[in-house]
């Protein structure tokens, strides 16, 4: 008596079959034997048809008589029903996996309280019970007192399936199988070996999801996926690979997809037989429909030819739009942003209307789409009501047609009444699609809701979306002969629903495999391999944005993030800080997504290395000081102006935003920021959503740089001076709010004379290096660069007269002589505190 049972559809199924040595050698006998009996029936059924011909056609007019060719004829005529009545006969005794309805809940295991238990092993597929065979041999070899889910497990490894899991994720055969046989080495030992109550119910629970997911056999597969989830030590040991278990079961649904999808042919051809997929329905009453056949598609027809894609999740909204039309008195209108995949569903309902797994008001029927442009093509609006008005009339006299139409937004005031006014009479029930603005304008506020019911379709959430880009990947490997890992797929989603904001998923990730599937195949030929690095390749070229993952050298950047920064920056310690810290959180995915990257207000006076900064870290983190958008916040005194930052975001996503002067702006303006700041993101004037979550944005204020400067003097800390500027100084300038949202409030300090000698020395280095590529060398006299840093240096302006001065005092001076020709290559220019002076090179 089986252990554990479940409960489908009134009836008992439980594991029934006896593991033994002595029982699989009697079942591989018994199919042995039933093999051999039917291939000798039709070899004598050959043998004696031939024997027939040969002797003469005449005599199968001629029975009764006694003739050699009769009597091979009627032998043949036997054998041939000997053979029909042992394959019925075997037919007889295999089961058939119920049928799963729509909605129907997962059953669940309980221990077994009845004998009478339908044996769920009849629907084991040959591989799937080889499997079961070989882990009792493989416990019995180890002399194991039971068959666990481990043994399940390894058995199941040489199974086609599984084969292609392991080979799409980033798993290394070899670094797990000594693990396993050290596990295995570990179990108890017994001197008789039997299935234990894990094993069972890993068997049980395999049979549970081949029947859920609409399976009409189990196969070693699930076996499997079932004895992984059974085993903690199995899990740790991918866990160890890098395998997350909703990778695992993401990379599980992609075969059963896969198996469904070779099923599914044969399984709708079957259904066709029954379904009606033309003009005539069930009850032979035949009905033409020209102007139908016109302008629309029927779907559940090309359903039948099995040329539907799988419908992956989406039941709470197939289940919405049976309810709806279960009422009776309404249609349905699923409203989705684009590319959700509203289409999909339809094709998803078509396909179960096949399967005839749909409520009984759409049995026998047919799902046909309606064209909308057909029906106004080339025609004035008089002609498209006449065509609308013929097409309903004829799906009205036909009496098995359910309407569908994409895009009902594309509808006119008087197709609409002429819809509405259709629908009303209960002649037919239609499912439409349209986008929440087509909603809002065509829908909701037209006729048009009188008889439609809005079911929402969100944009799927990232698993079911992986999902979806399975089903579709199969497709697109076979066009480009490519084949995709696992790791490729989650990239085309998660980057894509990062990095690309104007369109929505699953549509964009299935674009973009499409991309990167061709750009693979013209690069590495057939048979190459979609990786994740070439997913992050095509998306740096579509976007700019480069969404590697840190690798080895690029951690010790990060590490020593600080150093990269004081290449350029002088003093400003608390500011560098703060900074590398914030872009070692956003490299290593450590920041919240629906954030930007960072954001920073810079307080202090003018010249003390606030914009700099920000020069410095759009070249340190973007790669050049060309990613750093530069905005003049006193320009934006109206809301209209915001527009202007939007677009350069933008073309421009993955940047530094440098708002200058920020306090100047109008405060309607700073409080989009808030905004910003919380959400990542801005919709613009057009609709369109501007994402702000892949920049680094720096406000520089002046407001309370004198405060600064005199708390400087005075010798108070720079935490001591944030903290009175926070709750006093700015508070008439910015609201309490808006500086709270800032990751950081970096109080610039003015320059010491120490600092402004550094900045001086830095910017001759500078010189040095411009003359470097004439091939002429310079030096500086130390006296010079302390002059010119005393000179260069402004209590008001800081360093920043310092550069002018520069250029006007020593670049000016190198011009002049060059012009002249005092220098050439190999020449020595010295600047002294009596100016320029050229040593001249020896001659070659």
């Amino acid at each position: 008596m089986p252990r554990f049972s479940i409960t489908l559809q009134k009836a008992a199924y439980g594991w029934g079959q006896e593991l033994s040595e002595q029982a699989i050698a009697r079942r591989l006998a018994r199919k042995k034997a039933e093999k051999t009996v039917g291939v000798v029936f039709l070899s004598l059924t050959g043998v004696c048809f031939l024997a027939f011909l040969l002797l003469g056609l005449p005599a199968m007019f001629d029975l009764l008589t006694k003739s050699a060719s009769g009597f091979w004829l009627s032998l043949a005529l036997l054998f041939s029903m000997m053979a029909f009545s042992h394959l019925l006969q075997t037919l007889e005794t295999r089961q058939v996996m119920p049928h799963r309805m729509l909605g129907e809940p997962i059953p669940a295991i309980e221990p077994a309280t009845q004998a009478a238990c339908k044996d769920i092993a009849a629907l084991f597929d040959p591989m799937a019970l080889k499997t079961v065979d070989e882990a009792f041999a493989l416990a019995r070899k180890f002399g194991h007192a039971e068959v666990e889910p481990i043994h399940l497990f390894v058995a199941s490894l040489s199974d086609e399936n599984v084969g292609a899991v392991i080979s799409r994720l980033p798993i290394q055969f070899e670094q797990v199988k000594d693990p396993l046989g050290r596990r295995l080495a570990s179990r108890q030992l017994g001197a008789e070996t039997v299935l234990s109550e894990q094993a069972e119910q890993v068997l049980l629970q395999a049979f549970v999801s081949a029947y859920t997911n609409g399976r009409q056999v189990v196969n070693a597969f699930e076996i499997f996926f079932e004895a992984f989830l059974h085993d903690t030590f199995m899990q740790e040991l991918f866990f160890d690979q890098g395998v997350t278990q909703e990778q695992f079961n993401n990379m599980a649904a992609w075969v059963r997809m896969h198996e469904k999808m070779k099923e599914r042919y044969e399984q709708f051809r079957k259904a066709a037989l029954r379904k009606p997929t033309g003009a005539m329905n069930r009850a032979m009453t035949s009905i033409a429909t020209p102007t139908l056949d016109a302008f629309s598609e029927d779907l559940t027809a090309l359903a039948a030819q099995g040329r539907m894609g799988l419908l992956v999740g989406r039941e709470n909204e197939v289940e919405q739009i049976f309810r709806v039309i279960e009422g009776g008195r309404q249609s349905a209108v699923l409203v989705g942003p684009e590319g959700v995949g509203k289409r999909a569903i339809l094709d998803g309902i078509a396909a179960l209307m096949v399967e005839e797994r749909v409520p009984k008001v759409l049995e026998d029927k047919r799902l046909v789409r309606i064209s909308i442009p057909h029906l106004l093509s080339g025609a004035e609006p008089q002609q498209a009501q006449d065509r609308l008005m013929h097409v309903l009339s004829e799906a009205a006299r036909s009496g098995n047609i359910l309407l569908a139409f994409s895009d009902i937004e594309q509808m006119t005031d008087e197709l609409s009444t002429v819809l509405v006014d259709f629908l009303s009479r209960g002649a037919s029930f239609a499912i439409a699609t349209t986008t929440p603005q087509g909603y809002a304008q065509a829908v909701e506020r037209t006729v048009l809701s009188r008889v439609f019911e809005k079911v929402n379709v969100p944009e799927p959430e990232a698993n079911e979306a992986i999902r979806v880009l399975e089903s579709k990947a199969l497709g697109i490997e076979g066009k480009h002969k490519v084949s995709f890992s696992y790791q490729s797929l989650e990239a085309l989603v998660m980057l894509s629903d990062r990095f690309l904001h104007e369109t929505y998923l699953p549509k964009k990730a299935i674009e973009l495999a499409r991309e990167v599937a061709l750009m693979v195949a013209k690069e590495r030929g057939a048979d190459a391999s979609v990786t994740r690095e070439d997913v992050e390749k095509l998306m740096a070229q579509k976007t700019g944005i480069p969404a590697t993952r840190v690798e080895a050298d690029e951690k010790e950047t990060l590490l020593h993030f600080e150093e990269r920064l004081h290449v350029r920056m002088v003093g400003q310690e608390e500011a560098v800080t703060a900074v590398s810290s914030a872009l070692r959180r956003a490299r290593t995915q450590l920041k919240s997504d629906s954030r930007p990257i960072a954001t920073f207000l810079f307080l202090g006076p003018t010249g003390v290395g606030k914009t700099e900064l920000a020069k410095t870290a759009a070249e340190a983190y973007f790669g050049s000081e060309e990613a750093m958008v530069r905005v003049d916040m006193s320009e934006y005194q109206t809301m209209e102006r915001v527009w202007q930052l939007t677009e350069a975001v933008r073309k421009q996503p993955f940047a530094l935003i440098l708002l200058d002067e920020f306090e100047k702006a109008h405060p309607d303006v700073l409080n989009l920021f808030l905004q910003v700041f919380d959400d990542g993101r801005l919709t613009d004037e057009s609709g369109r959503t501007i994402d702000f979550t892949n920049t680094i944005l720096i406000a520089t204020s002046n407001a309370g740089s004198d405060f600064v400067q005199e708390a400087v003097r005075a010798g108070e800390g720079v935490e001591a001076i944030k903290t009175r500027l926070l709750e006093q100084e700015l508070r008439g300038v910015y609201r309490p709010e808006l500086l709270n949202r800032f990751d950081g409030v970096i109080v610039f300090t003015p320059l010491t004379q120490t600092q402004v000698v550094e900045i001086t020395r830095r910017l001759i280095a500078g010189v040095a290096k411009r003359l470097e590529v004439k091939g002429i060398h310079f030096r500086a006299d130390e006296r010079v660069i302390e002059a010119l840093a005393k000179k260069g240096y402004d209590r008001v302006f800081g360093a920043r007269p310092l550069r002018r001065l520069v250029q006007d005092e020593v670049d000016n001076a190198i011009a002049e002589a060059l012009l002249k020709g005092e220098a050439a290559r190999r020449d020595t220019i010295v600047l002294e505190p009596t100016g320029i002076r050229v040593e001249k090179a020896a001659a070659l």
